[in-house]
């Protein structure tokens, strides 16, 4: 291991590929990537952590956030992000556990447990599925992360514009989201109310709040 090897002992590392990437042009395809960059970028100023990228295999990607709790906010929010310009959707293979990371932020020479449940997971992933977790964290939390993904797939564009925004840690009002898309502040509340906006928040506090001892009850 490298003299400058960065660890963390209880990072989530997120894993996808895109939906049916052999009917994307190169354009479309580089356009999907950029989103899924930005709104991780966004996501790490949003919760305050640093967040490394990798895209990998042309229609590949990785994402390892530092701090595990953060894992289920990012994923929702990069489908979200992607939903919203009507674009492909991507299959996100969240896993638990130590990473080590080189001091360059080269995922390509990163390992650790988590990197490998990961890419396990997206290996062995159900056709009908787009985002699942480690199953070390069950049973529960999985169980909630399959209905979150059900329901994750019936998100029209208009709704996951306004959701993107909801499901930052600080969220602006619905005000503010109208005045950012030129809406009024009813049309953002009933687009939010059909996503099932306090029902999502609610499963990402319980995540966010327990995931830690449910992962050390796991790791006993």
């Amino acid at each position: 291991m490298q003299a400058d090897t960065i660890d963390h002992e209880f990072a989530a590392v997120l894993t996808g590929d895109l939906r049916n990437s052999r009917k994307l042009g190169s354009g479309r395809l580089a356009a999907t990537m950029r989103h899924i960059v930005d709104a991780a970028r966004d996501i790490g100023r949003d919760c305050k952590t640093s967040v490394h990228f990798d895209r990998h295999r042309g229609d590949g990607w990785q994402i390892v956030l530092p701090r595990a709790e953060t894992a289920l906010r990012a994923a929702l929010r990069i489908t979200a992000a992607l939903a919203a310009q009507d674009g492909p959707a991507t299959r996100i293979a969240i896993g638990i556990g130590a990473v080590h990371l080189p001091g360059s932020g080269d995922l390509g020479a990163a390992d650790g447990p988590a990197f490998v449940a990961s890419g396990d997971l997206l290996d062995s992933m159900e056709r009908q599925r787009n985002i699942v977790i480690d199953a070390r964290t069950g049973p529960c939390i999985p169980a909630m992360i399959g209905l979150l993904d059900w329901q994750s797939r019936h998100w029209s564009a208009p709704q996951a514009q306004a959701l993107y925004d909801a499901l930052r840690s600080s969220p602006p009002t619905q005000e503010e989201i109208a005045q950012e898309f030129g809406v009024s502040r009813q049309a953002i509340q009933l687009r939010l109310a059909g996503t099932g906006l306090a029902a999502i928040r609610d499963a990402v506090a319980v995540y966010e709040n327990d995931l830690g001892v449910i992962w050390q009850k796991a790791s006993a």
